[in-house]
């Protein structure tokens, strides 16, 4: 009999506790993508050599506004025809952050990523940091700011500053994207370019598409040298296939 008691208080705490434990679990969502590109673009330039390439990305999301999460990219920094191998097979973008609803019309959203490069050579380390402070502006905006304390390694500091917005287009379940951005590396490394994203994407269910045209201007030689080569900067068509999760 006490046995039996004790049996019976553990199952009637343990469903008491049902609750708790579950309101605990949906405090955090996970979410991600698998997909592929014809074309990985970072602020204009090509960083598979035009080449098509995946994609893989997760993320844990708290109520709270916290996240963090990571995101994965087959890279290639190799030109055609050259002999030499830096190692470098895909890039990894892990990130930490906190969002928030600042009013009916402003969210807040800051953001700290490391991005490296595993398996990269000594030679070809190009491992930085990155903070990002992004505005949310009504629900169809967002102003964007991110510094660097070494792009991409670089030896200097780098300011990137963006601009974009997205329409819906009726009831078509188009949506309707744009924006602009400027990289400043500064005088040392070529100075500053701007880079444009015109695209149309649309969700299939958990299946999603977007159709983007990518192009720059001001992307110079010295610029060149450390990004990469100038026809990787020039304008492009980039389709992209996810599964969402």
């Amino acid at each position: 009999m006490y046995k039996l008691s004790r049996l019976a208080a553990a199952l009637v705490l343990s469903t008491a506790a049902l609750p708790v434990v579950a309101q605990a679990e949906s405090a955090w969502s996970v979410s991600g993508i698998i997909g592929v590109a014809s074309d990985y673009t970072w602020h204009g330039v090509s960083q598979t050599q035009e080449d098509p390439t995946w994609q893989l990305e997760a993320n844990l999301d708290h109520e709270s506004g916290f996240y963090v999460g990571g995101q994965f990219w087959g890279v290639d920094f190799v030109p055609p025809g050259e002999d030499w191998d830096d190692g470098i097979r895909y890039e990894s973008n892990l990130y930490v952050g906190w969002s928030h609803e600042l009013s009916d019309f402003l969210s807040l959203t800051l953001d700290y990523t490391r991005t490296f490069y595993p398996g990269s050579r000594p030679d070809y380390d190009q491992d930085f940091n990155e903070f990002t402070v992004e505005l949310g502006l009504g629900e169809n905006y967002t102003a964007t700011v991110a510094w660097s304390d070494d792009a991409v390694n670089l030896g200097h500091e780098g300011l990137y500053l963006a601009l974009a917005g997205n329409w819906d287009l009726g009831d078509s379940g188009f949506q309707l994207g744009a924006a602009a951005g400027r990289y400043d590396l500064g005088r040392e490394l070529g100075g500053a370019y701007n880079d444009y994203e015109l695209s149309l994407a649309r969700s299939f269910g958990p299946v999603a598409t977007k159709l983007a045209y990518v192009t720059t201007s001001g992307y110079n030689d010295t610029l060149a040298e450390s990004l990469g080569e100038r026809h990787l900067a020039s304008g492009r068509a980039v389709l992209s296939v996810g599964y969402e999760f």
